[in-house]
């Protein structure tokens, strides 16, 4: 009989280490310098942002046909959209700097952009943190992912009720982008799927 290898929770705990958690995170990026206060309300994106993620990519799949049967082969690689979700501050200034953003990509009336694309595209930094860096005050950087060339496609509807008691509004951003670029192990980017 074959010999099997007994696995407990202390080799479990020696691969997982100490886990990553999903609330240690950063959202970071710039707003068109055409959005008033850019500055100020890219400094409040970073501390509104109440959940995101860490993006996606998908690669299609080519069915190649032959004699009955069917060969599987890699083909386009696409990004899907990527959402945040802010909470709304009290003068509505983020929600404000997003829906100018939307409409410096395309006026309603004018059905034109108001800016260069050159500024309007702006980079997307979504940073995984861990809670140990030799002390307990500060956070280590462990993942980073760089949304290349990113700009809001929606901003949502915020819902109001009355019986909404013991809540604040909250509203979501989704961002389409044209790949993702990520470090890893060094603060070097590396545009996802090279070496």
């Amino acid at each position: 009989m074959a010999e099997t290898n007994a696995y407990g929770v202390l080799q479990f705990q020696q691969k997982i280490r100490g886990a990553v958690r999903p609330n240690l995170f950063q959202v970071t990026h710039k707003f068109p310098s055409s959005v008033d206060d850019s500055t100020e309300n890219a400094d409040k994106a970073m501390f509104l942002c109440k959940s995101a993620a860490l993006p996606a990519s998908t690669v299609g799949t080519v069915e190649l046909p032959f004699r009955g049967r069917v060969i599987k082969v890699p083909g386009d690689r696409t990004f899907e959209s990527w959402t945040a979700t802010f909470y709304m501050d009290d003068a509505f200034e983020l929600r404000g700097a997003y829906e100018k953003w939307v409409e410096l990509t395309n006026s309603v009336d004018a059905n034109t952009a108001s800016a260069s694309m050159a500024d309007v595209l702006q980079d997307i930094t979504v940073t995984q943190m861990d809670k140990f860096n030799g002390s307990a005050s500060q956070f280590k950087d462990i993942r980073q992912y760089k949304l290349v060339k990113g700009f809001p496609v929606s901003v949502s509807q915020v819902s109001l009720a009355y019986d909404n008691n013991d809540s604040f509004e909250e509203f979501d951003v989704e961002f389409a982008y044209q790949y993702f670029e990520t470090n890893i192990g060094s603060n070097t980017m590396k545009r996802v799927g090279t070496a």
